[in-house]
């Protein structure tokens, strides 16, 4: 690096650290992070996760599925097997990245001193936010530039702007749930406490949030009668504020091929039960009709949204983004409300 990107670099950093103080927080978080291994175990946590499926669909024999593989290329790659896995995963490794950020300093009396020097609660709770996301961004971006040069190199059909795509909606969903995972460790004194919060939290995300959305609908429906539009708005609405199903609708939506992907990916979000056709006209503004596909290289006609009006915004790719990054404001500001009444 030469002197003069030195020292627009020290400029930078100097300017940072004066205009936010929430930045030398977040410096030091990253820093630290840096110097113990638990950085490149995560970079290679992530890089032999996705490299490791596209490995063992070109290495070893798998009969048909290899074939289905070979001849789909990235679409079934991301959708049979990285979504899954992501969501997962990720949120996982974001608990374990950032379960103690606010506590274990709580514990061990370091927090005091960190507030002694010229930093308000704020700025601590901003600066471990910020700090904690560089640590598991930075290695979960690297790992995916690693795979997607492996993919590049092999014998699959390999989309950049697929895979762009699903790199950043996958680094929004990771930097989520990390602001998630500091905040609430900022509302408990002990670690553990926090990390149980935090695992009840995932699981709730993950296993019960659409059986509660579900749910609702059928108190709308059941008990008060309101039926039809009204009551599947309510139930998507729900189910697109959850950053696990937001996330998997936002891949669904890139990846589908068809002419209406938006409509599709959301129609997608409702199993047995649902009134789709509904759903589809008075819910996305479509039309419901029939269309062909191709499945496995064989024509097959199903029922679905057809034509399209214009679905709404607020049901709309860069709106479900929008929902996601919403997590990270609710988060870190329920954190520093309960984490400004705590007693250090």
């Amino acid at each position: 690096m030469s002197t003069a990107e030195e020292n627009l670099l020290a400029t930078a950093d100097r300017r940072l650290r004066e205009t936010f103080q929430s930045y030398t927080v977040a410096k030091k978080e990253f820093k630290d992070a840096i110097r113990s291994k638990g950085l490149w175990l995560l970079g290679l946590i992530f890089t032999v996760a996705f490299i490791a499926p596209v490995a063992l669909a070109l290495y070893f024999d798998f009969g048909q599925q290899a074939q289905v593989i070979q001849e789909r290329g990235m679409q079934f790659l991301l959708s049979s097997v990285y979504l899954n896995m992501v969501t997962f995963l990720l949120p996982i490794v974001a608990i374990f990245v950032g379960f103690a950020a606010i506590s274990k300093e709580r514990t061990s009396g370091s927090l005091k001193l960190l507030l002694s020097l010229p930093h308000s609660r704020r700025d601590v709770i901003v600066g471990k936010v910020l700090g904690r996301c560089a640590v598991l961004g930075v290695p979960l971006a690297a790992g995916l530039a690693l795979t997607a040069i492996f993919l590049t190199a092999s014998s699959l059909t390999f989309k950049p702007e697929l895979f762009g795509l699903f790199s950043l909606f996958t680094i929004v969903f990771a930097l989520v749930f990390v602001a998630i995972t500091v905040s609430i460790s900022g509302a408990f004194s002990k670690s553990l406490w926090s990390a149980a919060a935090n695992f009840i939290v995932y699981f709730y995300f993950t296993f019960l949030w659409n059986a509660g959305a579900n749910g609702v609908g059928q108190v709308l429906s059941n008990e008060l009668g309101l039926t039809g539009a009204i009551r599947w708005h309510a139930v998507l609405l729900l189910k697109l504020v959850n950053p696990n199903q937001a996330y998997k609708t936002l891949v669904n939506s890139m990846l589908n091929t068809g002419d209406y992907p938006q409509q599709a990916a959301r129609l997608g979000m409702f199993g047995r039960g649902a009134d789709t056709q509904t759903i589809c006209a008075d819910v996305l503004n479509g039309v419901w009709g029939t269309r062909t596909v191709e499945v496995f290289g064989q024509s097959q006609e199903i029922q679905a949204c057809v034509e399209s009006n214009g679905i709404p915004f607020f049901y709309s790719d860069p709106a479900v983004v929008v929902f996601m990054l919403a997590w990270i404001a609710v988060a870190a500001a329920v954190s520093y409300y309960t984490f400004s009444l705590a007693d250090l």
